[in-house]
């Protein structure tokens, strides 16, 4: 059977390959949003146990105003004010917390937390304070955080943790982290194949300088077609010891965060991410390659693209559905970097298997 783009339908075989492709198909990675990782806290209180639920309480309050900031629009915020949920309203929202790493004595409990919140509770909440709910994830940007060269080495290796261990990747612009061998200055060039390794569609540098009690970071985007200066984030040390640093750092990596996320919930606020449907043709040599399309549908159903379809399968070729969020240029560009190829033909849109170079 030869399949011709959105023709012959009705010749098409049904079900041969549609029962390996689940649908929707990003249900999953929209809750993950409503999980708050990277939560430091430090209690004390009258015994270790009484520390521990000191700790847990502090950590479900900050973990819901990072969400209710996560997403939301800061201008929509700023209006209308940080939405009050406490005692057992809180709890209700919370459907666990879990431990990433933890200290405690007799009295002190110190911990790393991840906050799970529920996510129809939460954006009921929010939607009843009159505000906007934004919850769609983009393509991932790889940061590479880095320093100059007269930055001590305990320092450097804070800057990575901030980062590492900041729960960003839970964003709706999901954040990762470089491995220690991308160095030097913002190139395209150098910075590729470690984005295409973490799937990311861009790469975030990060240098941090320290100078008279302030610490910066200048930030620069890079990507196949662009090259963005992001500016500066500043924040004070307050202290000299390790404990002051990490959180003028963390603070940094927090600021850069957020002009990310900020004008990515811009974006979908004023119409820039709305939805759209496509259906288009996808074409195949074999089943080999039929599997690398849908795999590509998989991955980018983390971030732009819901609600799969396969509308018919053949020997050659599928009919497939999707939504998807943002413009057709990155819709095109997170499916590039999976290996497929999303083309416009005359009879309509065409997913081919990029070939091997």
């Amino acid at each position: 059977m030869t399949f011709k783009p959105l023709a012959g339908l009705a010749a098409l075989v049904l079900g041969a390959f549609c029962a390996l492709m689940p649908a929707p198909a990003s249900s999953q990675p929209r809750d993950n949003v409503y999980a708050v990782a990277g939560i430091h806290v430090d209690e004390t209180a009258a015994n270790a146990a009484a520390g521990q639920q000191a700790g847990f309480a502090a950590a479900q309050r900050a973990g819901f105003e990072r969400l209710v900031r996560r997403l939301t629009v800061p201008e929509d915020l700023a209006a209308r004010g940080m939405p009050v949920a406490e005692g057992a309203a809180l709890e209700r929202l919370v459907l666990s917390v879990d431990v990433e790493e933890e200290r405690r004595s007799g009295t002190r409990y110190i911990g790393r937390l991840t906050v799970r919140f529920d996510p129809s509770g939460v954006r009921t909440l929010l939607r009843g304070a009159g505000l906007t709910v934004v919850d769609t994830r983009t393509a991932p940007v790889l940061v590479a955080p880095l320093a100059t060269a007269d930055i001590p080495p305990e320092t450097v290796t804070l800057w990575r943790q901030v980062w590492t261990q900041g729960g960003f990747g839970a964003e709706l612009v999901p954040l990762t982290i470089a491995p220690e061998a991308l160095q030097g200055v913002p190139a395209w060039a150098s910075a590729a194949p470690f984005a295409q390794a973490a799937a990311a569609a861009s790469v975030l540098y990060a240098t941090l300088r320290v100078q008279g009690g302030v610490a910066t970071a200048t930030l620069v985007e890079v990507a196949a077609d662009a090259r963005r200066d992001r500016g500066e984030v500043s924040a004070r040390l307050n202290g000299t010891d390790a404990a002051a640093t990490r959180a003028a750092l963390a603070s940094l990596a927090e600021q850069a965060s957020a002009r990310l996320q900020n004008e990515w919930k811009g974006r979908i606020a004023t119409g820039g991410g709305q939805r759209a449907r496509v259906s288009a043709s996808a074409l195949y040599d074999d089943e080999r390659q039929w599997e690398r399309i849908k795999q590509a549908l998989e991955g980018a159903a983390q971030t732009l693209i819901s609600e799969i379809r396969i509308e018919a399968v053949g020997s050659e070729g599928a009919l497939v559905s999707f939504s998807f969020v943002g413009d057709r240029g990155q819709l095109g560009a997170e499916l590039e970097r999976r290996g497929v190829r999303l083309e416009d033909s005359a009879q309509g849109p065409v997913l081919r298997v990029i070939a091997a170079r």
